[in-house]
């Protein structure tokens, strides 16, 4: 069948939908860790670096696990993306994320030697297909200025960790990367080489080529010896909460403290993760101690609370987890958040799907056939998903939980949800649409060769897609080339991974180094546009 594959729905703990995976780098903390996971836009105290982190993109601030691009990352990409940080995040449409902007971050201590960074993939816990790690750090001779962007010059060529070939099915073969499947994130360990002062390290999680994702993020350091720790020890972060319960039942309140926690002169912010957050209210989110006032639930959800302690040599996180289920146990429903966030609206004929990730990080797809649309208004299409979903799904349902503590679907377009039976199996879902060739759209070209367009990002007024050419035959390809138009007035801006040209039709030819395809194996290229990301046939060769 010729398609096009169309990605978007609902992830637990998350406020973006449009990638198929989540993480960044918890330890030492990335820019976006702490700003973003540990203190959110709306908890930013005015005046702070977060705040200043957030101005101009407030929501933004939001998807701070969402720096990713569908690419081969620093290693493949050329010409380099003008933000490092955010390596011209498809979440950003190619513009600057809010880590990309030169503040005086914060940093954390360090030494020349073995150091260990972690990435927590809660936000899509994808062991399986996992496949590298990857780290750059500045010159010797770097000098940070604050108000002066990063640029690729100011890092070494050649990355001082390059940890490749992770297969989740033998992991003791990378020893340098460690599955943490209790915590859900991986440990990476590299050996820092000798610096002086302060230094950026930049870091990379790709995962392999059934997805192309790749996450980015930057974290700021200071070798000992500078005099930004002022001879203060590091801090490390702990947390208690009374109740310590895994389950918390009904409203009522929580009181967390960090001070126990280590270190002098600390400060401290919290945070708190929830797939509904208006059910819950820190009193305080820079105090050494804080209460959470929970509000009755009409779900089972998983809630995190998160302190992040910091002073002048670093900062460290730490986390309460618990379920909050309501009151007298009237539903065993999980929530894992909403069928589409926006309204969709689907042609007839197009295949439809939910891919649930399993808390061990691998896919289940349901209905095992796909549901095909009759009626593809937003309304329509979703209600008739959803009934045919229930009729063959066993843990997991669509639609909207009523009194009695049933999930009914929903003659609508955004307010239908996923919820699974608890104890939950699964850490997300996602939404995925295919459009039949039979519509005009999707993927054509030779036997060798076939193409598939992949909206990334699409805003009405604008979109990021990606083009995915892949060898279906038994030997390597050497070039190969693809071709697609639009209807209306849409425009390409700008790409990468190719070289594209043409005004409607557009085609586009391999750089040197995407120009060979492997057997059973593909790339991609990316690029920008105005107007609608549509839906084109694009042929390969």
């Amino acid at each position: 069948m010729r398609y096009q594959k169309l990605l978007f729905g609902s992830l637990a703990l998350t406020l973006s939908a449009s990638a198929l995976g989540h993480g960044l780098i918890n330890e030492p903390a990335s820019r976006n860790w702490i700003c973003g996971a540990v203190t959110k836009p709306d908890q930013a105290e005015p005046g702070s670096i977060c705040a200043e982190a957030f101005e101009g993109d407030f929501n933004g601030g939001y998807q701070f696990m969402s720096v990713l691009t569908h690419s081969l990352g620093r290693k493949g990409v050329s010409p380099l993306p003008d933000n490092v940080c955010g390596f011209d995040s498809s979440t950003w449409d190619g513009g600057p994320t809010p880590w990309d902007k030169p503040l005086d971050w914060p940093t954390h201590s360090v030494s020349a030697g073995p150091l260990t960074i972690s990435w927590d993939i809660a936000w899509g816990p994808h062991f399986d297909d996992t496949e590298e790690f990857v780290y750059y750090i500045t010159r010797e001779d770097f000098e940070y200025q604050v108000g002066e962007p990063l640029r690729w010059s100011d890092f070494e060529e050649e990355p001082f960790c390059d940890l490749t070939g992770y297969d989740d099915t033998n992991p003791g073969a990378t020893p340098n990367i460690i599955p943490r499947r209790d915590l859900v994130w991986f440990d990476t360990v590299c050996e820092l080489p000798e610096r002086s002062g302060r230094h950026v390290i930049y870091g990379e999680w790709g995962r392999n080529y059934f997805t192309f994702e790749r996450f980015h993020g930057c974290i700021d350091v200071e070798y000992d010896g500078g005099d930004n720790g002022g001879g203060i020890s590091a801090p490390v972060a702990n947390v208690s909460a009374s109740p310590s319960d895994s389950l918390f039942i009904g409203a009522g309140t929580i009181t967390l403290s960090a001070a126990a926690s280590q270190g002098d002169n600390l400060s401290y912010a919290w945070s708190v993760d929830a797939s509904d957050s208006s059910l819950y209210a820190l009193s305080s989110t820079s105090g050494s101690q804080t209460t959470l006032t929970l509000d009755e639930p009409s779900s089972q959800d998983d809630v995190v609370v998160r302190v992040q302690v910091s002073n002048s040599a670093g900062n460290s996180t730490a986390s309460f987890a618990f379920t909050h289920a309501p009151e007298g146990g009237d539903t065993n429903w999980v929530n894992l958040g909403a069928l589409t966030d926006e309204a969709r609206e689907l042609d007839s004929g197009d295949q439809v799907q939910l891919r649930l990730v399993t808390t061990g990080g691998s896919d289940i797809y349901l209905p095992d056939t796909p549901f095909e649309v009759s009626e593809g208004s937003a309304d329509a299409w979703t209600l008739s998903f959803a009934q045919a979903f229930n009729a063959e799904a066993d843990d997991v349902a669509i639609g909207v939980l009523n009194s009695d503590g049933d999930v009914e679907p929903a003659a609508s377009a955004t307010a239908n949800r996923i919820y699974a039976l608890a104890p939950s199996a699964y850490s997300g879902a996602f939404l995925q649409v295919e459009s039949d060739s039979d519509n005009g759209n999707g993927s054509g070209g030779s036997d060798d060769l076939s193409c598939e367009y992949v909206i990334s990002s699409d805003w009405g007024a604008g979109f990021v897609a990606d083009i995915v050419v892949t060898n279906n035959s038994g030997q390597t390809v050497n070039g190969w080339s693809a071709s697609w138009s639009y209807g209306g007035n849409t425009e390409i801006t700008n790409g990468w991974n190719a070289d594209i040209s043409g005004s409607n039709p557009y085609s586009a030819t391999p750089l040197d180094w995407n120009a060979s395809i492997p057997a059973g194996e593909s790339v991609s290229f990316g690029f920008q546009g105005t107007g609608s990301a549509g839906n084109p046939q694009v042929d390969c060769e």
